[in-house]
C-alpha cells in the first residue's frame, strides 16, 4: 500500500469520527449553573460539573453552602437522562449545587407562559372578550414566559411553542393567513408573531386559542395553566367587519379557506384533558463545535504531515 493511498484512507477515518461524534449542545443540555424548569427529562447536565452516582443538594435562604448540610439532597442516577420531577422540584425551586464541592450546578425554575391576542390594526388587546375582533382587522400573537432561558442552552437559539385556534365550529386550524402555528420559534419574552392573522376570511364568533409548550416533555409531565400550558378557556371574539375600514368589508369570501385539521371535541375549551398529547418537534439548530472537534482537527493535521513525509521518502 503506497504513501498516498494510506494518507487518503487514515483522512477518511478520522472524518468519519468527526461526523459521527457526540453533538456538545442542544436543547436537553445544560451548561453550568443553567436554568432548568420543573417537568422536563432527559436533561444532559453533565456540563454543568454533576456526574451519574453524584448528589446535588438544595439549601434555604440564610444557609451556609460551605458548612452547613442541605435541606434536600437528590442522588443523580443518570447525568445525561436528568428528570426535574414536579414531586422533587416543585417546592425547592432555585440554586442546587453540586455536594462534592459546594459549586452551583443548576438553576431550578417554575415555568410561566401567558398568551395575548392582539389587534394590531386598532392597536388593542382582543383577549378573553376584553373587546371584539373585528373581521377584517390584522392580529398577532404575543407570549410571555420565563422560558425564554431554554434558548440561552449550548449550541441551540431558540425553543418550540405551538399554538391552538379552535373555530366556531370546533375544528382545529393548523395554520391561520398561511402562518404556521405548529413548532413557532421563540427566543425572547416577550415575543410577538406580528400581525399574522387576516382576520378577513374567517367566520364570525367565539375561537379558543391557547398555547403549550411541551419542550423535554415538561407539558406531559407537569400540565399546568399559566406554567407549560395557557387555559383553553383562553378565546377571542371575531365580530362584524370594522367599521372604519369599508375596503375590508366587500372583501370577505363566503368560504373559509384556512388549512384545517381533524375536528376535535365539541366543548375543547372546557377541561384541559383535551390538550393535544403530541410533543412538538424540537426546532432544528446549528450545533457548536466543542473541544473534542479541535482535537480530532488536530490529529487529522498531524497525520496528514507525517504521513505525507513518509510518502516523500
Amino acid at each position: 500500500m503506497n504513501g498516498r493511498l494510506k494518507l487518503t484512507i487514515v483522512v477518511i477515518l478520522l472524518m468519519v469520527l468527526i461526523l459521527i461524534g457526540p453533538a456538545s449542545g442542544g436543547i436537553f443540555t445544560i451548561p453550568q449553573n443553567g436554568t432548568v424548569f420543573i417537568g422536563e427529562q432527559g436533561l444532559d447536565i453533565t456540563q454543568a460539573g454533576v456526574n451519574s452516582s453524584n448528589q446535588i443538594g438544595w439549601f434555604t435562604n440564610g444557609a451556609n453552602i460551605a458548612t452547613d448540610s442541605p435541606s434536600a439532597r437528590v442522588s443523580v442516577d443518570d447525568a445525561q437522562n436528568f428528570y426535574i420531577d414536579p414531586a422533587v422540584f416543585g417546592s425547592k425551586t432555585g440554586q442546587w449545587y453540586r455536594l462534592s464541592d459546594r459549586s452551583p450546578a443548576f438553576f431550578v425554575a417554575d415555568p410561566s407562559l401567558s398568551l395575548q391576542i392582539y389587534d394590531d390594526s386598532a392597536n388593542y388587546d382582543v383577549t378573553n372578550d376584553t373587546r371584539d375582533l373585528p373581521r377584517g382587522d390584522q392580529a398577532s400573537f404575543r407570549i410571555f414566559t420565563n422560558l425564554a432561558a431554554i434558548a440561552q442552552r449550548p449550541g441551540i437559539s431558540m425553543f418550540p411553542v405551538t399554538i391552538y385556534v379552535v373555530q366556531p365550529d370546533n375544528s382545529q386550524l393548523a395554520a391561520v393567513s398561511g402562518y404556521p402555528l405548529t413548532n413557532i420559534g421563540i427566543n425572547k419574552s416577550p415575543f410577538s408573531t406580528g400581525p399574522v392573522w387576516d382576520t378577513r376570511a374567517y367566520q364570525n364568533g367565539t375561537y379558543f386559542v391557547w398555547v403549550i409548550c411541551n419542550v423535554n416533555n415538561m407539558n406531559d409531565n407537569y400540565r399546568v395553566d399559566g406554567k407549560t400550558q395557557t387555559s383553553q378557556l383562553g378565546r377571542v371574539q371575531i365580530m362584524g367587519p370594522n367599521p372604519f375600514n369599508e375596503t375590508q368589508v366587500t372583501q370577505v369570501p363566503t368560504t373559509i379557506t384556512s388549512v384545517q385539521t381533524s375536528k376535535i371535541p365539541a366543548t375543547p375549551s372546557r377541561t384541559v384533558t383535551q390538550v393535544p398529547q403530541t410533543s412538538p418537534t424540537v426546532i432544528p439548530t446549528t450545533q457548536s463545535p466543542g473541544p473534542g472537534f479541535f482535537l480530532v482537527l488536530a490529529a487529522i493535521v498531524s497525520a496528514i504531515v507525517a504521513l505525507t513525509g513518509k510518502a516523500k521518502k
